[in-house]
């Protein structure tokens, strides 16, 4: 369960991959279009278009089985900005609503999302986290978030600081947790190669161009750049997961 296109793979990347190659049935349910990442579109109605391609590609090189719109064109991605419609203004009953619906109706052994903090302290990260914790609350399936501790942060934001002196990258709301009931998942290392390529289906060489070539090419110096370094610097079949349920 993730809130934008692009989440399934930094939050869940290794863990898609690794239980796709084991022939298990991965279904990946996204709250919004992710069309604010489109920001060179003036429709949102094509960048919804766009960002649902780019997901489509992406699903098919971690090997998704299905994906769909926990409700398709209901809400909007608007950066973290309150505006009518947006997920972001989302009440957490009426997306908790729809979300049981969807565990109702796919009943799935286990359902991965974002831990407390969402994973990059992102409003609608944090809405996910807390509408799937809502909505499976009486339900027996197990249900792990994904986390990064603050010292992965910290090596990634070191890399950076390496090929970009002095230059802030990130949102600043990204600070990583220590979880005392951690489940670390350490996939095998082959899974890096699909999750990479994933990733460069949102944006080119995102995930296979090395740090330093990315910086250049790259136009965001957003939370997204710091993610990568973060792979970069933990390794790409790394996922941390807290349980939440069950």
């Amino acid at each position: 369960m993730t809130a934008h296109p692009d989440d399934e793979v930094f939050a869940h990347g290794a863990a898609i991959t690794m239980l796709s190659q084991q022939g298990s049935r991965v279904v990946l349910c996204t709250a919004s279009g992710g069309e604010a990442a489109e920001n060179d579109v003036i429709s949102s109605a094509e960048a919804r278009r766009r960002r649902a391609a780019r997901l489509d590609a992406a699903c098919t090189r971690l090997g998704v089985s299905e994906w769909n719109w926990l409700a398709e064109g209901r809400w909007t991605d608007t950066a973290g900005r309150q505006r009518p419609g947006s997920l972001t203004s989302a009440s957490v009953s009426d997306l908790a609503e729809v979300i049981a619906a969807q565990v109702h109706q796919i009943i799935p052994d286990v359902v991965l999302t974002v831990g407390p903090d969402g994973l990059t302290g992102h409003p609608d990260h944090i809405l996910i986290h807390q509408a799937v914790a809502s909505a499976v609350a009486s339900c027996e399936v197990p249900v792990f978030g994904s986390y990064l501790l603050p010292a992965d942060i910290a090596q990634g934001r070191d890399l950076l600081a390496k090929i970009l002196p002095g230059e802030p990258v990130g949102s600043g709301r990204m600070t990583g947790r220590d979880e005392p009931s951690a489940s670390p998942l350490a996939a095998p290392a082959h899974v890096a190669e699909a999750r990479r390529a994933a990733l460069d289906e949102y944006a080119n060489g995102l995930g296979t161009l090395t740090l330093k070539e990315l910086v250049r090419v790259f136009p965001g110096r957003g939370d997204s750049l710091l993610l990568r370094a973060v792979l970069d610097a933990i390794g790409w079949q790394t996922e941390r997961y807290t349980r939440l349920s069950a």
